[in-house]
């Protein structure tokens, strides 16, 4: 009877795993794969997740053909534009477990490439953009290694651009930049497996 127990308000209502992997479905409803995917490695303390460092991951390509005929046997090929994209975050979250149910904030540093070529004119396009988004979420454990979080974020980012060529003057060159901040509704909207 003299011995010191655990009240049930500080046990851990899911079980303190070092590793989680978070597929972000944002992208995925919408475009049919996933934006992004996160690896995080928690920060665990005395038994008790206090955070994770996030090392988020993306990429995409996309081709678009278009084709003509006359005769509906031979096609020509008369467009084909591809676009490619790369993106990389590191991040922070604080985390605060209430039950099931675990509450987090901090913040995603990274970049993103994009890059686009249309062989029907000469004309190529690099986009990069450099952000910063703050964030807070709620995690919510289905069992003890599966959960789905919703994130809302204010992402601040700074984009420029180069292009080259076009269907005006194949010669045209551009450069173009710019600054925004908008809140993100959802920031991310994750499946996550920790193990």
């Amino acid at each position: 009877m003299l011995m010191p127990t655990k009240s049930d308000a500080q046990e851990s209502a899911y079980k303190t795993t070092k590793y989680e992997v978070a597929m972000d479905l944002k992208g995925f409803f919408s475009d049919g794969y996933p934006e992004k995917v996160l690896f995080k490695i928690n920060n665990i303390k005395q038994n008790q997740i206090i955070g994770a460092y996030r090392f988020g991951l993306g990429s995409w390509y996309w081709m678009d053909k278009y084709k003509i005929t006359d005769d509906n046997e031979n096609y020509d090929l008369t467009s084909k534009i591809q676009q490619g994209n790369f993106s990389l975050s590191l991040g922070y979250e604080f985390q605060k477990q209430l039950n099931r149910a675990v509450f987090y904030y901090g913040a995603d540093l990274g970049a993103l490439i994009t890059i686009e070529d249309d062989m029907k004119f000469p004309y190529v396009a690099e986009n990069y953009n450099l952000f910063l988004v703050p964030f807070a979420g709620v995690k919510v454990f289905i069992t003890d290694n599966l959960s789905l979080a919703f994130e809302a974020g204010i992402k601040n980012f700074y984009w420029w651009s180069k292009e080259e060529g076009g269907d005006v003057n194949p010669n045209n060159r551009q450069a173009h930049s710019y600054y925004i901040t908008k809140l993100e509704l959802p920031y991310s909207l994750t499946f996550n497996f920790n193990f």
